[in-house]
């Protein structure tokens, strides 16, 4: 499921381990639609960001078609969480 909706996952810097993933371009309005219905809603920024939870993560979704995950223990939990957001 990651190798059809996602070019790449990278880790950002800072404290926390967080993880920026960027979309596939050709795939990227799907796969928003499909994490956007899985997640709670918390607000949502002039349409460019939306900001929500996903079993107690924040997700934000920007239309570019980047992701960012907060508060992650590890890389693999970052794939878990997508392949359930985007199944």
């Amino acid at each position: 499921m990651l190798e059809e909706y996602v070019s790449r996952i990278e880790e950002a810097c800072g404290e926390e381990r967080d993880f920026v993933v960027i979309l596939k371009y050709a795939k990227r309005e799907e796969a928003m639609r499909k994490i956007l219905e899985k997640c709670t809603i918390e607000r949502t920024l002039s349409g460019v960001l939306t900001k929500g939870r996903y079993k107690g993560k924040e997700v934000s979704v920007f239309r570019t078609g980047k992701l960012i995950l907060k508060g992650l223990k590890e890389r693999k939990e970052a794939e878990e969480i997508l392949e359930e957001l985007l199944a």
